[in-house]
């Protein structure tokens, strides 16, 4: 796997919850993206343990990313925390209806969406750089971090399409697996973005290179 791939992935991109509340609105832009990833969530409905090689399918495909980068600065323009959370609800009651609890799944997901928009929205600078920083000294993390955002949500999406019980619960295992990962990564960021303003902050008060360097061993 290249680090370059890794580096190509935007830290704005859309992640799961803004892309199903995407798939939800049915915008012009929305409707473009759902209709050329349709072959990979109909793969995925089908056979949702599946769903990671048709994101890394996606993740080689330029064309995917382009659209990606656009959805990203929609996101960050149109879509309010309000209704993430509506998007969170809908998915929930998806599979509430046929009795599987996924509550704990979706929190984790909306934790993160939630965490990063804020990100984006007022502390972009430090956030864009602790990801690049990431994505340079841990590129397969990177790159894998990327593969579960595009799974979950290509997984999300194909539950829209589902009906039966039997389509959605192994939708679900599937999204507890890659949910597990996902946390870890969300507590790896807010731990390095912390570290990376502590930093900014010693860097900022330090007199002297002497200060500086006793006041970063000490950070």
């Amino acid at each position: 796997m290249s680090s370059q791939v890794a580096l190509a992935i935007p830290p704005p991109s859309p992640s799961p919850i803004q892309a199903l509340y995407g798939a939800l609105a049915k915008t012009r832009l929305y409707n473009t993206f759902l209709e050329y990833t349709r072959p990979y969530i109909e793969h995925v409905l089908n056979e949702p343990e599946t769903a990671e090689e048709e994101a890394q399918k996606l993740l080689n495909d330029t064309k995917f990313l382009y659209l990606l980068n656009m959805l990203s600065q929609d996101a960050v323009l149109t879509i309010s925390e309000d209704k993430l959370r509506e998007a969170y609800e809908y998915a929930q009651n998806i599979f509430g209806k046929f009795g599987i609890d996924i509550e704990d799944l979706m929190e984790i997901i909306l934790e993160h969406d939630l965490w990063r928009l804020r990100q984006i929205r007022r502390n972009f600078d430090d956030f864009v750089t602790m990801f690049l920083n990431f994505a340079t000294e841990s590129p397969e993390d990177a790159y894998r971090y990327a593969v579960i955002l595009t799974a979950l949500t290509l997984l999300l999406i194909a539950s829209l399409e589902t009906k039966t019980r039997e389509k959605l619960e192994p939708i679900a295992n599937k999204i507890k697996e890659l949910t597990d990962e996902l946390e870890l990564y969300t507590l790896t960021f807010m731990a390095a973005l912390e570290r990376n303003e502590e930093e900014n902050r010693v860097v900022t008060t330090a007199g002297s290179t002497e200060e500086l360097r006793k006041a970063l061993e000490a950070a």
